[in-house]
């Protein structure tokens, strides 16, 4: 079921990411916060051999923006996803290996406070439960409108929690989770996926990933290699 996790990794991303090409800056900035943002974005060199690299192709976040309007615990959500769309931004390639997916993007706010403000918006109580019922009414939609699932679609489910003790950058919200999908054949897969959204100064680097197994060893060195980027870069400037 491929398409499982193709459907997961567009909603994802689109926490962070708005209709762009791959690293590329979506609001007008100085040149500087430009180059901040693109030192933190992930590179190829951040992860082993055996992960693969293609260009981050349009998402459109229209769909997500919709559904999330239905849902009052959202409302936090809306405030850190526009306000993140409105900074200079960068954004990673897709990197694979298999069906799994990792993602990133940077966006560079006009001061540390702004930056901290955000991040505070996305640590809200409300922030799990609000991503746990837009993930699964997002998802059951898309798989409701392909001829494939449609009629075989038995249940959807996401179960998303706040990791604690994750120390990144100055400062970080991660959130990880599970999205179960059920056919009426009885057959099921879990997709593990994963929210992380670290500071470094005026900076928020956000980072989704997808996968279908365990890929902490990859994925762990390739986030701090990219955080320990923008820490330099910041110091720098």
């Amino acid at each position: 079921m491929r398409r499982v996790v193709v459907v997961v990794l567009v909603i994802v991303a689109a926490v962070f990411a708005t209709a762009a090409a791959a690293t590329t800056t979506t609001t007008a900035g100085t040149s500087t916060d430009e180059q901040l943002a693109r030192t933190g974005v992930l590179q190829p060199t951040d992860f082993p051999a055996g992960w693969q690299h293609t260009p981050r192709g349009p998402t459109s976040d229209k769909e997500l923006d919709a559904q999330a309007a239905k849902i009052p615990s959202c409302k936090p959500f809306r405030t850190f996803s526009a306000t993140n769309r409105r900074q200079p931004r960068a954004q990673s390639e897709n990197f694979d290996q298999g069906q799994s997916n990792v993602t990133n993007t940077v966006s560079v706010f006009p001061s540390t406070d702004r930056a901290v403000a955000a991040l505070a918006t996305f640590r809200d109580a409300r922030i799990p439960g609000c991503l746990e019922r837009l993930f699964t009414a997002v998802f059951r939609k898309q798989l409701e409108k392909k001829p494939s699932t449609a009629k075989q679609l038995k249940s959807v489910t996401t179960t998303l929690g706040r990791e604690e003790g994750i120390r990144l950058g100055d400062d970080a919200v991660v959130y990880q989770g599970t999205l179960d999908v059920g056919l009426k054949n009885g057959t099921k897969q879990t997709i593990g996926l994963g929210l992380v959204a670290v500071r470094v100064g005026p900076a928020l680097a956000g980072y989704s990933y997808t996968s279908d197994k365990d890929i902490s060893a990859s994925l762990q060195p390739a986030i701090v290699a990219s955080v320990t980027r923008l820490q330099r870069a910041t110091t720098a400037t």
